[in-house]
């Protein structure tokens, strides 16, 4: 049957052909399909990039919101809370000194009681943003303490550098012009923390300080121990920058 294998051979290569234009076109098929998975993921990635930096920026607004005080913009008292038992491990391994202050403005309830609560609203976004223009450190913390109380954490800072940015607040405002007028009184504690120091012990030794310059007159600022301003016999030029 040697007539027949011409047709043999001609099927045989139409055959492959036409396994090769199909596999081909699977192999076109199965590229396209790639490339739009490909496309797919690209654009899943890119949205899932989009959709975590939203998340990110949501997340740091809400972290900011939990630790700001709504009505001042300063640091809340659950931020002061945290970042003092921080600033406390810090200086106790580094073994420099950690100041606090504590300022309260001076007869709030008048000025409440003589020009309304929305003027008293005022006195503190004031009061707040008076005493944040005179920290120039990034690392000092101005805190709302409460109603009319606040609190600086000033890391590596000294019991003089701590009184002196409190007399510069206090000059500050009680210079100021803007109605009402009101003045502030200031506690200031500063010490290497020791093995079992903590947060009670820096805010309870401020407090005495501030209830020392409210006794004695008010619009004025007292360290503790009473009449001690310096925590070592010498200051380096390290120390706080006020």
């Amino acid at each position: 049957m040697p007539e027949l294998l011409p047709y043999f051979f001609i099927g045989m290569i139409t055959g492959i052909g036409i396994t090769g234009v199909l596999g081909a076109i699977k192999l076109m098929r199965w590229q396209r399909t790639a490339a739009e998975l490909e496309s797919q993921l690209r654009s899943h990635s890119f949205e899932l990039q989009i959709a975590l930096e939203e998340l990110a920026e949501k997340n740091q607004l809400l972290q900011q919101q939990t630790e700001t005080d709504a009505l001042s913009g300063v640091f809340n008292r659950a931020y002061f809370n945290r970042q003092m038992n921080a600033e406390l491990k810090r200086s106790r391994r580094e073994q420099r000194p950690l100041a606090l202050v504590l300022l309260d403005i001076d007869y709030f309830k008048q000025v409440n009681d003589n020009h309304g609560h929305l003027a008293g609203d005022q006195v503190i976004k004031t009061v707040a943003r008076l005493i944040q223009q005179l920290v120039k450190r990034p690392g000092d913390k101005l805190c709302r303490y409460g109603g009319e109380e606040f609190a600086l954490i000033l890391p590596n800072t000294d019991l003089d550098g701590a009184a002196d940015l409190a007399e510069q607040i206090r000059q500050q405002l009680d210079s100021s012009t803007q109605p009402p007028a009101v003045t502030l009184s200031a506690g200031c504690y500063s010490a290497i923390p020791g093995t079992h120091s903590d947060c009670d012990e820096y805010i309870n030794f401020a407090d005495k300080a501030l209830y020392s310059a409210k006794a004695n007159g008010r619009n004025q600022v007292q360290s503790y121990p009473p009449g001690q301003r310096r925590i070592s016999p010498e200051r380096t030029g390290e120390l706080h920058e006020y």
